[in-house]
């Protein structure tokens, strides 16, 4: 029997191949862990309604933690059901920034994903979401009324530029005095959350609420906003394509996402 009672998944770069998709022997290594009563949970930086479908795939019975950590979805029950959003007056505040000095964002929103421009991210998003069934539809949200937006909740703020150097500098004089946690994505986008939200916190909450120690489960991630997981579980293993300075957060260190890394260190490390 298994010490471990969860399996917490990071999606891209981590359960998801390079061509976003489950592969057969993550599939049955998920399942298999599942026979032996233990919960895997999807953890991670996006939309409740990107990482559905996944979800469904696998056919899971837990909830999902979106966005960084900013709230928990019950597929099962279409609703949120805890998270913390974005403070009003800073948020509107830095979105008069941006949109002055011409940042693209993304806003994860309860009913769907708002957008200014973007508009790759959107046509490949809109692309899958025409695939789905009409129940695992992606709503993309066109910002026509901010301040309309800023009535609900927003969950995560995503801020975008093709041209790094001005949205490190942007980050640098307009951000950086903000209340909001950070996560660098990539060098031309950065993920504000929330101070207080993180993947590895609302873990921990999710743990608790089920009986389970946070030295029972595993966390498997690639990237920067996983390393709030890492720091909290008794099992973090890092994806052989994370960045060195990722794995050294971790215990393991496993094969890349491509070649099935989580059903290797799976096999290897936590099942019976």
């Amino acid at each position: 029997m298994s010490r471990f009672q969860a399996i917490a998944l990071d999606m891209d770069g981590t359960l998801l191949t390079r061509d976003h998709k489950i592969s057969s022997a993550t599939r049955a290594a998920l399942a298999q862990a599942r026979a032996h009563d233990i919960k895997v949970l999807l953890v991670t930086g996006r939309h409740y309604m990107t990482a559905r479908p996944f979800h469904h795939e696998l056919a899971l019975d837990t909830p999902i933690i979106c966005s960084n950590g900013a709230y928990l979805y019950d597929p099962g029950q279409d609703r949120i059901l805890a998270g913390d959003p974005l403070a009003v007056g800073p948020l509107r505040a830095l979105l008069a920034e941006a949109l002055a000095q011409q940042m693209e964002a993304q806003f994860h929103l309860s009913d769907g994903i708002g957008y200014i421009g973007c508009e790759d991210y959107v046509a490949r998003i809109q692309h899958r979401s025409d695939n789905l069934p009409d129940h695992l539809k992606i709503s993309l949200l066109p910002a026509d009324d901010l301040e309309a937006w800023l009535k609900k909740p927003v969950w995560k703020l995503e801020l975008f530029n093709q041209d790094p150097g001005r949205l490190h500098r942007f980050v640098g004089e307009v951000v950086q005095g903000m209340p909001f946690t950070q996560d660098w994505a990539a060098p031309y986008a950065v993920e504000l959350v929330q101070p207080g939200c993180s993947k590895g916190n609302r873990l921990a909450q999710w743990a608790a609420s089920e009986g389970i120690g946070m030295e029972n489960v595993v966390a498997f991630g690639d990237n920067n906003n996983d390393i709030s997981m890492f720091e909290q579980v008794g099992l973090a293993v890092a994806m052989g394509n994370a960045a060195p300075q990722i794995q050294a957060h971790a215990h393991q260190v496993t094969a890349d996402h491509n070649e099935d890394g989580i059903a290797l260190a799976l096999q290897r490390w936590v099942l019976p």
